[in-house]
């Protein structure tokens, strides 16, 4: 049966308002992916709080396995790439990953098969060697629910722009 790993609440707002620590992050891959300037034309920009669902045991604690952090992570959507940041609030940590959007494939469901309100983005990600799929974790709230719609219609609006190319929704 399954159930959800985290409590996820999400908002959709500007850049300006986003946690410090994920606003850097994504300016900073902005700007090394030299997408400064494509910021100005942002069709959303999400910021979710993931809290883990269930206390790890004491089992997991003694063998320090299987911890799950509560995070804050940040999705920035532009006509024609995504830009994630997560934070880990216990190490404070902070990744930012681009994707261009006409070369992802963008799935409803996690590949672990859990209930939640996020997507699971195939691409190849920034500062990645090969193809990898990052999970982002949405609420499955309005803001969570709106984002990820914009998302769909974005990747399916630069996948019709690309020549030759069309946009297959995945299963």
């Amino acid at each position: 049966m399954p159930y959800e790993l985290y409590r996820r609440t999400s908002r959709l707002c500007s850049i300006e308002v986003l946690d410090s620590r994920l606003r850097a992050a994504v300016l900073a891959a902005a700007e090394v992916e030299h997408l400064d300037e494509a910021l100005e034309t942002l069709i959303a920009c999400v910021e979710t709080h993931s809290v883990p669902r269930r206390r790890p045991g004491l089992l997991t604690h003694v063998m320090g396995r299987g911890l799950r952090h509560q995070t804050l992570s940040a999705g920035v959507l532009l006509p024609r790439h995504l830009l994630i940041a997560v934070t880990d609030l216990r190490s404070g940590t902070t990744t930012a990953h681009a994707v261009e959007l006409a070369d992802v494939t963008v799935t409803d469901a996690d590949q672990y098969g859990v209930v939640d309100g996020g997507v699971t983005v195939l691409g190849r990600w920034s500062g990645m060697s090969e193809t990898a799929s990052l999970y982002v974790g949405l609420g499955a709230d309005e803001a969570g629910g709106r984002f990820k719609e914009l998302l769909h219609q974005a990747v399916a609006r630069a996948k019709r722009q690309r020549p030759g190319a069309g946009y297959r929704p995945a299963p």
